[in-house]
C-alpha cells in the first residue's frame, strides 16, 4: 500500500498543487456526486447536520457550462430546509457582515406570497480558513438569534462555522474526521498523503491531481487567484488611504491646537 503511493508520487511530481481552501475547488469537489459525500461526512460529523438527501437547488446547476458552475452558490434543499455552504478562503474586514447579509437575504426570500407562510429554516454552514477572530482556539461554532435579556432562541435562522486552522495538527488520537480537516491547510499532495491512509481522503486527493491536468479547471482556478490579489490589493490601499486620512487630519487638529 505504501510502496503503491510512492510510486504515483513519483509519477506526479511535477503536477501543479490545487488547494482545497479555493472556492473553485470546494464549489467543483461538493458539485461532484462522489467527492460531495466527503464533504457531508464532516458536516454531519462536526455538526450533526446530515445532508444525504439534500438537493442542489439552484436553477442555473445544469448549465452545461463548466466554468459558470464552479462559481455558482451551494444552495441545497430538503423538504422546507434550505441549506447555504460557504468557505471563506481568506478574511477581510467586512467578511461576517458580507457572509450574514446573504443568509438573512436567503431566508427572507423564502416568505411565501400572500396570506400563507410556514416556518422554513435556513441554515449557513461556512468552513473558514483562518482562525477566529475573537477566540482563536475556537474549532466549531454554531450561531443562533437570540434574545438579549430572556436568552429566548429563534431557530429559523442558523449558522454553523469551522475554523480550518485549527485542524492543522493532527497526531494518535486524532479523529479520522480531524484528519481529513487537515488536508485544507496542506500545500503539496505529499503532504496530504503523509496524514492519510483513509480510502476517502486519498480519492479527494486523487481528484485534486486530476483536476491539475484539466485545463478549463485551471482556467477558472487562476481567474479566482487573480481576483482576489486585485481584491487584496483594493482593500490594503483602503486601509492605507484611511490611515493617511487619519494622520493627516491629527497634524491639521495638532496645528490648530498649537
Amino acid at each position: 500500500m505504501l510502496e503503491t503511493k510512492k510510486v504515483f508520487n513519483d509519477v506526479n511530481t511535477n503536477l501543479r498543487f490545487i488547494e482545497l481552501v479555493s472556492d473553485t475547488t470546494f464549489k467543483y469537489l461538493y458539485k461532484n456526486e462522489k467527492t460531495r459525500k466527503w464533504f457531508n461526512n464532516i458536516i454531519k460529523d462536526k455538526f450533526n447536520l446530515d445532508l444525504t438527501d439534500f438537493k442542489l437547488i439552484d436553477n442555473e446547476i445544469n448549465t452545461g457550462n463548466n466554468l459558470k458552475d464552479y462559481r455558482m452558490d451551494l444552495v441545497l434543499e430538503k423538504d422546507d430546509v434550505v441549506v447555504i455552504i460557504e468557505i471563506n478562503s481568506s478574511y477581510y474586514k467586512f467578511l461576517n457582515k458580507k457572509t450574514y447579509q446573504y443568509l438573512y437575504r436567503v431566508a427572507g426570500s423564502r416568505f411565501e406570497i400572500g396570506e400563507k407562510y410556514s416556518n422554513k429554516p435556513t441554515k449557513l454552514i461556512v468552513f473558514n480558513n483562518f482562525n477566529n477572530k475573537e477566540l482563536s482556539k475556537l474549532k466549531l461554532s454554531n450561531y443562533v438569534l437570540e434574545e438579549k435579556n430572556t436568552k429566548l432562541i429563534i431557530t429559523d435562522i442558523e449558522s454553523y462555522e469551522i475554523y480550518l486552522p485549527s485542524y492543522s495538527s493532527i497526531n494518535y488520537n486524532s479523529s479520522e474526521t480531524d484528519i481529513s480537516l487537515s488536508l485544507f491547510s496542506c500545500k503539496s499532495y505529499d503532504e496530504m498523503r503523509s496524514k492519510t491512509n483513509n480510502p476517502k481522503d486519498i480519492e479527494i486527493i486523487e481528484k485534486l491531481e486530476e483536476l491539475a491536468m484539466n485545463e478549463k479547471f485551471i482556467y477558472d482556478y487562476d481567474r479566482e487567484k487573480v481576483r482576489k490579489k486585485i481584491e487584496n490589493s483594493i482593500r490594503e490601499e483602503g486601509r492605507e488611504e484611511g490611515k493617511n486620512k487619519r494622520n493627516k487630519e491629527i497634524a491639521l487638529n495638532m496645528l490648530k491646537d498649537g
